[in-house]
């Protein structure tokens, strides 16, 4: 007569909040510069536009002074995204007409950024970078 009682659920894990900073950068032709991910770990091979060292299990940097290059950087505020295993928070700068970066990476025309191997995170770190 205890029916109603089973399965019982196990109450779900909370997810860890990681944090972290991303940089959408334009040179003067309106272009966006892109890099790839490492070959390991999450979104590994991936296009992402430049970030802190952040993953699952540990926050990247944040703030101006992590930013790739010197520039005026403005803030465009935290795209949040959740994995399954863990929420991130990632401040968005932006900063224009920059030519040339000290990191590997291409410029990419805007419209052809629909072709890019970006995962989700980074189309909404790009639409918050590029409002």
């Amino acid at each position: 007569g205890e029916q109603e009682n089973y399965p019982i659920k196990i109450p779900k894990a909370k997810k860890p909040t990681r944090k972290g900073a991303a940089f959408v950068i334009t040179n003067s032709k309106d272009q966006v510069f892109l890099c790839k991910r490492g070959e390991h770990g999450l979104l590994a091979g991936m296009t992402q536009v430049p970030t802190t060292d952040w993953n699952s299990r540990n926050d990247g940097a944040t703030g101006i002074a992590t930013a790739p290059a010197d520039a005026s950087w403005q803030n465009r505020g935290t795209v949040r995204h959740t994995f399954t295993h863990f929420h991130l928070e990632l401040e968005v700068w932006s900063a224009a007409g920059i030519e040339s970066m000290p990191i590997n990476g291409w410029w990419c025309e805007q419209a052809g950024l629909d072709g890019e191997a970006l995962p989700t995170v980074m189309r909404k770190v790009l639409h918050s970078g590029m409002r």
